[in-house]
């Protein structure tokens, strides 16, 4: 009876997901919005990616670094974008690439792909309206987010009061998010995998990760970015080590998973134990909705942490989103993936981290899925901590015209309530044997409508965009083209 039970809430959850949220026609839309996007941006994420590298990951190394300042609650560009990543890097490259590739096959890969290329696009875009049209709260700190854009520049500057309604769903929609964060299910998951341990032993491992992650928030926004900027790129980089060890260990193989990528994501192959067969659409359902929860481009979560960082130009901190998605999706979603694909360990349906754990512990032994443990642990933690410094933009929203007093109340309660809510579920997951890949469906259903309100924020706004960005090209990146034209003008007066 149970079982049948569990049968039925899960193909609920598949329905609600696969049909109604992420369906095939607003999978399409949303890679359509996405090729607008680049396409009014005139292909800038491919134009410029020598800028965007320039001006993002080589600004570290840089000894004037004009972009990366720091104020009273504010951040530089560099925490902003560890941050960000932090917040996305770990729970959807690792655990929720795996489940993707359970529910579609390994095309799902090359979805995520086609999705990360526009949605580069995406995400600078978002970022580039939230700079444009953050404003300071009562504090005089400086909040952002899709809500702020659609309120200024929908409903005060175009009049269109309909939308108010918009600003609404999508920031309690956010804010439901803190209530259903994988971090700790994900931790029990993959420690129970690298360490062989009982159902009650992986509890405990997520006690003790909450326990960490409220020493980390209750510090507030300047501990949660300095943990990010120290932890994000040194477990990016030893991730990418690991993975890469096991790709030279089996050059063939890495050929092959890359082969058998590009022929399932036209040729779905369904996993043993899979979820109702799949098709072409039901892998690029899968592929864009997993993209979006991962790299978060078109989510609108991440843009709410840059609109704190101070630049000289909105469009300048847009390159760190575009550059966020690149590493997120193009460099980590694809470590994991081929990782469970070489292995073929995808095949067993199961999905989660616990199916990367295996295939590490197939070539590593026992050290692999121990190792993939560890990752998993502080990429969590990343994550969730780092979704905490969105928490004060979204609330500051809600609150605006109230006191900081009452802002600072709610922040405190959704603080303290959250991670218990996640431990709580993960306790539940785990007392029934959910399958990884049907509680990563719960969490496509959850990020479903913040992405519904952004795709119309981003599509209304896109003059705002595409006229921000070419100002940013001809006044900030081509800085001799701007003074030529100049000369030319002061010749014509």
């Amino acid at each position: 009876m149970e079982t049948s039970i569990g049968h039925q809430v899960e193909a609920l959850l598949e329905y609600v997901a696969w049909t109604i949220l992420w369906n095939k026609y607003f999978a399409i839309m949303f890679l359509v919005l996405g090729l607008y996007l680049t396409i009014g941006l005139r292909f800038f994420q491919f134009r410029r990616f020598g800028d965007i590298m320039r001006n993002t990951i080589c600004t570290l190394f840089s000894k004037k670094n004009k972009s990366n300042k720091e104020g009273d609650g504010k951040v530089s560009s560099f925490g902003a974008f560890a941050t960000a990543v932090g917040s996305s890097v770990g729970n959807g490259n690792i655990a929720g690439v795996a489940s993707a590739i359970a529910i579609g096959g390994p095309g799902a890969i090359f979805w995520m792909w086609m999705c990360a290329l526009v949605g580069m696009a995406t995400k600078m875009s978002e970022i580039v309206l939230t700079q444009t049209y953050r404003q300071k709260d009562n504090t005089g700190v400086p909040r952002g987010s899709a809500a702020y854009y659609i309120q200024k520049g929908l409903v005060e500057e175009r009049g269109w009061k309909w939308c108010k309604g918009l600003s609404v769903i999508f920031t309690i929609a956010m804010l439901c998010a803190f209530y259903f964060t994988p971090g700790p299910y994900v931790v029990a998951e993959s420690v129970q995998a690298g360490f062989n341990l009982s159902a009650t032993g992986s509890i405990i491992f997520s006690v003790v990760y909450v326990i960490l992650q409220f020493i980390i928030i209750l510090g507030g926004i300047k501990r949660i970015v300095k943990f990010a900027e120290r932890i994000v790129p040194f477990m990016v980089v030893a991730y990418f080590g690991l993975a890469f060890f096991l790709f030279l260990s089996d050059i063939s193989a890495t050929i092959e998973a890359f082969k058998s990528i590009f022929y399932c994501a036209f040729n779905p192959t369904a996993a043993v134990g899979g979820f109702a067969g799949v098709s072409v659409i039901m892998t690029l359902q899968v592929g864009v909705a997993r993209s979006v929860y991962s790299n978060e481009a078109g989510w609108g979560s991440s843009p709410i942490i840059h609109a704190a960082a101070e630049v000289d130009h909105p469009a300048r901190q847009g390159l760190w989103g575009a550059f966020e998605v690149f590493v997120d999706t193009i460099i980590v979603c694809t470590i994991s993936g081929l990782i469970v694909v070489i292995t073929g360990v995808w095949q067993t349906g199961e999905g989660g981290a616990g199916s990367v754990g295996k295939a590490l512990t197939q070539v590593f032994g026992p050290v692999g899925g121990i190792a993939l443990a560890i990752f998993i642990f502080i990429f969590s933690l990343t994550t969730s901590t780092g979704w905490y410094a969105y928490l004060e933009g979204l609330v500051g929203f809600l609150v605006r015209n109230k006191p900081a007093e009452t802002r600072t109340k709610i922040v405190k309660f959704i603080t303290c309530t959250g991670p218990l809510f996640g431990l709580c579920a993960t306790m539940f997951f785990f007392a029934h044997g959910t399958v990884p890949a049907v509680a990563w469906m719960v969490l496509d259903i959850q990020s479903a409508i913040p992405v519904y309100v952004n795709v119309v924020a981003l599509t209304l706004l896109s003059p705002v965009i595409f006229k921000k960005v070419k100002e940013f090209e001809t006044d900030f990146l081509d800085p001799e083209k701007a003074a030529r034209k100049a000369v030319a003008l002061n010749a014509e007066d």
